[in-house]
């Protein structure tokens, strides 16, 4: 088996209740922009709301990762999911900027119990030796969620009229809440319980080796966490934001393909569904490979290379068969950086520290996803975007300096006769 019958029992809940949670959150960005006159918003504040929910993550994260450390996982998960619920239902009454920014500001809070919780719960019911298959697993139910949630929120709306969608939006998530409610375990170890540390051997680290083991942990936590931001400052934040206006700035507005002509909006679209769909199969694969190899380093460096050349053929090559190539080559290189750097900080991180740490890995991701698109517009007005491009692809370059002096830790299966957290 990929899993183990109690990883499954996690996974099912879990991954489903985040899914469905997404579609509020989705359905802003796909229908703000047109909904103005409906809200009583001007254009010039859009995105200012759509931003908002990751401001306050930032913060957000850490704190949502100390109360993960103190207290138990499931009650604090099922109020992100709660406050995500209220955050959507808030929506259908809001109009003008400061109510809406209320209910933005909430589900910044949410996502962060949702985000970090369910990364902890991962951590708990995995070891380093299926660590990557977990996180990769996870990952398709929250692309899955990432790509049906929009296409939902756009069809209710234009069917229905905005306050209605986002009502059986709101309803939608309360189906992942019951299903969590009703299914989802607590995973917390006991009192008595040790954790499984990241050599792979189960038991407490004599004191006089802590100091040195946690000095090269605490190294490798933040390099893997500056890839992180990379990564998602490159792909969430500038490819995603800017892929339309770079069709539209090489081609105009419409595009020959063959004998065919379609629009720059509708290719764009095309483009980062690619995306999605190309990362729910990348995630899984690498996963599952650094589980294999017994170390996840490697799959880091070959993501950071593949990915740096996706946005060298944009940046380059002048055909328009090169852009979904190039698209492709990004996408591979998300999904397989996601999953594996985010097991790899799970590895990594002190049992009783290890809600924290994700917690900054996950502040990390939001930082990044929230410059790209402020770094990617401002130097479009003076630049053309293939020279982003090219900037994003020694961005990830960047990346494997981080790795120099990394991958001397294998993962390992326990040592006979310990416990695994991961044990049906």
């Amino acid at each position: 088996m990929i899993v183990s019958r109690s990883q499954l029992r996690l996974l099912l809940p879990l991954g489903t209740a985040m899914a469905l949670s997404l579609t509020g959150d989705s359905t802003m960005y796909a229908v703000l922009a047109s909904q103005i006159d409906v809200l009583g918003i001007g254009l010039g504040v859009v995105g200012v709301l759509l931003g908002a929910n990751r401001k306050v993550r930032i913060p957000g994260n850490l704190v949502a990762g100390t109360f993960y450390d103190r207290v138990r996982r499931r009650p604090l998960f099922l109020t992100g999911l709660a406050l995500g619920i209220l955050s959507t239902l808030s929506y259908s009454l809001a109009r003008g900027f400061w109510p809406l920014l209320g209910g933005r500001l909430l589900w910044g809070i949410s996502w962060s119990l949702i985000n970090v919780g369910g990364y902890t719960m991962l951590l708990d019911r995995s070891t380093i030796a299926d660590r990557g298959r977990m996180t990769g697993l996870y990952q398709v139910a929250f692309l899955l969620g990432l790509t049906i949630s929009p296409i939902l929120g756009g069809a209710l709306t234009d069917s229905l009229g905005f306050h209605q969608a986002v009502r059986i939006c709101a309803a939608v998530s309360g189906v992942g809440f019951l299903v969590a409610l009703i299914a989802l375990p607590e995973t917390r170890p006991g009192e008595g319980e040790q954790s499984l540390q990241s050599d792979g051997v189960t038991g407490r680290r004599r004191p006089k080796e802590l100091f040195g083991v946690l000095r090269r942990v605490d190294w490798q936590i933040l390099a893997a966490s500056y890839i992180y931001l990379v990564v998602l400052f490159v792909n969430s934040g500038v490819l995603m934001s800017t892929i339309s206006l770079y069709l539209e700035q090489r081609w105009g507005a419409t595009i020959p393909i063959g004998a065919a002509v379609i629009g720059v909006a509708s290719l764009g679209g095309l483009l980062l569904a690619l995306r999605s769909a190309l990362g729910i199969v990348a995630g899984p694969v690498a996963g599952i490979v650094s589980d294999r190899l017994g170390n996840r380093w490697p799959i880091v460096r070959g993501g950071l290379l593949l990915g740096s050349g996706g946005f060298v053929v944009l940046a380059l090559l002048t055909s328009v068969g090169a852009v979904p190539v190039g698209v492709a080559l990004i996408s591979l290189s998300a999904g397989a950086l996601a999953a594996t750097v985010t097991a790899l900080v799970g590895d990594l991180a002190e049992g009783q520290h290890q809600s924290l740490t994700m917690g900054g890995l996950a502040t990390a991701g939001d930082i990044g996803s929230a410059l790209g698109p402020i770094f990617a517009f401002a130097l479009a007005v003076v630049l053309d975007l293939r020279w982003v491009y090219l900037a994003c692809a020694v961005a990830l370059a960047s990346g494997l300096l981080a790795t120099l002096g990394q991958g001397t830790r294998s993962v390992k299966e326990p040592q006979a006769g310990n416990s695994s957290p991961s044990s049906p």
